[in-house]
């Protein structure tokens, strides 16, 4: 699922699956230095276990996120649901279900690349 998220050097647009979605949250907790989130100071931080892609149980890296999430909220789950941080990598998962408002319909294109189905001529000088 394509999504915008918060990284080092600005925003950007990547292919976010459950996984990959804590280890970009971990790189932003420890501030984009990937040796930092091998020596994670936080075991008790329910994203622990799995900050370096560790496998586990269907439904554990996501009962881990929805338990990381009240946290993040100061233990209110209402919150959660009113989470104003669209860019977060775990936003799309913080509740029962997917929320897929926020993803992007298709894959951006590169840099002046254009879409030619999708563009019009504009003649800017007008026939009479």
């Amino acid at each position: 699922m394509l999504v915008e998220i918060k990284s080092k050097n600005g925003f950007r647009v990547v292919d976010l699956n459950r996984g990959r979605a804590i280890r970009e949250r971990c790189l932003n907790c420890v501030g984009w230095e990937t040796s930092r989130v091998r020596w994670c100071e936080a075991p008790d931080c329910q994203l622990y276990p799995f900050r370096l892609g560790g496998k586990g149980r269907p439904g554990e890296k996501i009962k881990a996120i929805r338990n990381y999430c009240p946290w993040c909220c100061n233990g209110s789950k209402v919150e959660v649901g009113l989470c104003p941080v669209t860019y977060c990598p775990l936003w799309p998962y913080r509740q029962s279900k997917v929320d897929r408002s926020l993803i992007l319909p298709e894959k951006p294109k590169k840099p002046g690349q254009v879409d030619i189905q999708k563009t019009r001529r504009f003649d800017p000088i007008q026939q009479p």
